[in-house]
């Protein structure tokens, strides 16, 4: 734990750290493939799942500013077992939303400079990329935040333009896409609800900041203000950057891989070095927005390895405070991964959907710890809490039910797959892919405590 004087995260780093991992630009093409319903489906789905969640993170990450985030929050609750396991799969999902993000990095790089990239090839771009942020994270967090902090302003600059660019196009062309009330309304088939999962992946992830609890100045008081200014500034930029696209491309043409690189193609007519531009801040972006989760998993898992939850390798650290030993075994872990679903996917686009469905499902499960350790711990009525959620300990306790329930229709949905892909091999790799993890997690755990 950091002392008085080397707390290195002010408001503004923290609330930069949580838009950068919060709002995941990769996402966007694959809210935009919904069209115009898009609108109805993040204000009411999207919201009704946003909305808890950041309640549950801001009472949580002010009440108990302990570093590691979910981790402490779940031993304080259940104990160092329960917190173990939920921490392995906190930290396995970063194995997996490592290499899922890096493809959409990917797509970026192949539409600017190699327009034929093959499968293996994208592989091996995401094994290079993941190294580079292993590298990165293995800095003082007082160096590696200004990645996340590029990336937020670059993120915001490509969202900018998107919408600038789509009232450009509406008022010179008019909109790729007609918006009527009756496409603004979704249609309730299979299709919807496989895309259900990506609005409550998208939405998650707000106790991110509390993984650094121990580097903050005043995490009292800033984790629930960067908490509820991240979430309005993020629904807004999906919400509004989702729209854009579909303006400038029709919605059944938007790929979720390069949806975006495609959006400024048609913006800047192909233009070579505006592409280059935007292609770099893409990456920026998307760099930064991986590198905040890094950063979340690798610390969370430092912290169980130092308390002996975790094996040993995990508490591995230089002189700086940083996960090594986390960051390296990310970086093993994201490499045999991306190797492994390298066989099974037949374009870029399946080995993304493959990728993001596989982290999705580990990714939900600490969050489902996290619903029952609210409820344990609200019956503490002695200790401070600097936020709570309104109304009484029953509407707290509901919303955090509410919140597990979400979580769960969303794991189950992910089992559903995408266009194209072998439905048999699909749901046998990521359950296979599941089942070992959870079997080596729970060795690990029984060994270590």
């Amino acid at each position: 734990m950091s002392t008085e004087e080397s707390k290195n995260l002010r408001f503004i780093d923290i609330l930069l750290l949580s838009f950068a991992s919060f709002m995941s630009i990769e996402l966007i093409s694959s809210l935009a493939t919904m069209g115009p319903s898009v609108i109805f489906s993040m204000l009411f789905l999207g919201l009704a799942y946003a909305i808890p969640h950041v309640f549950l993170c801001a009472e949580l990450g002010s009440t108990y500013p302990d570093q590691g985030g979910i981790y402490a929050w779940v031993k304080l609750a259940f104990g160092s077992r329960a917190a173990a396991r939920s921490t392995w799969f906190y930290w396995v999902n970063v194995l997996g939303f490592v290499p899922s993000a890096l493809i959409v990095t990917g797509a970026v790089f192949q539409e600017l400079f190699m327009p034929n990239m093959s499968v293996w090839a994208m592989v091996w771009f995401c094994i290079i990329s993941t190294w580079i942020l292993v590298l990165t994270n293995c800095f003082s967090l007082s160096i590696s935040k200004w990645v996340t902090s590029v990336s937020s302003v670059a993120k915001g600059g490509l969202v900018l333009t998107l919408i600038f660019g789509a009232i450009y196009t509406l008022v010179t062309k008019g909109s790729a896409t007609s918006f009527t009330l009756d496409s603004i309304i979704p249609t309730i088939d299979l299709q919807f609800f496989a895309l259900v999962p990506v609005f409550v992946y998208s939405l998650t992830g707000m106790d991110i900041v509390s993984c650094v609890a121990g580097e903050m100045e005043n995490p009292k008081k800033d984790v629930p203000k960067s908490a509820f200014t991240s979430l309005v500034l993020s629904i807004a930029g999906y919400l509004l950057a989702a729209c854009a696209m579909i303006i400038i491309l029709p919605s059944d043409n938007i790929s979720e891989s390069s949806g975006l690189i495609d959006a400024f193609a048609v913006l800047f007519g192909g233009n070579r070095l505006v592409m280059i531009i935007f292609g770099i801040f893409m990456i920026i972006g998307l760099f930064g927005y991986t590198m905040g989760w890094v950063i979340g998993g690798t610390y969370a898992a430092k912290e169980a390895g130092e308390s002996g939850e975790l094996s040993k390798v995990f508490a591995i650290s230089n002189k700086a405070g940083a996960p090594v030993g986390a960051s390296i075994l990310t970086g093993i872990g994201s490499s045999v991964l991306l190797l492994s679903y390298g066989f099974i996917a037949k374009s870029n686009e399946g080995l993304f959907w493959s990728m993001l469905a596989f982290t999705s499902i580990l990714f939900f499960i600490p969050y489902m710890f996290m619903s029952f350790a609210y409820i344990k711990l609200k019956r503490d009525k002695v200790i401070e809490r600097p936020f709570k959620i309104p109304g009484s300990d029953g509407v707290g306790n509901f919303i955090a039910i509410f919140n597990f329930i979400l979580l769960l229709i969303s794991l189950i949905f992910y089992f559903i797959p995408p266009a194209g892909e072998n439905p048999v091999s699909y749901i046998i790799m990521l359950a296979v892919g599941i089942g070992i993890f959870s079997l080596v997690g729970e060795v690990i755990v029984r060994k270590n405590k």
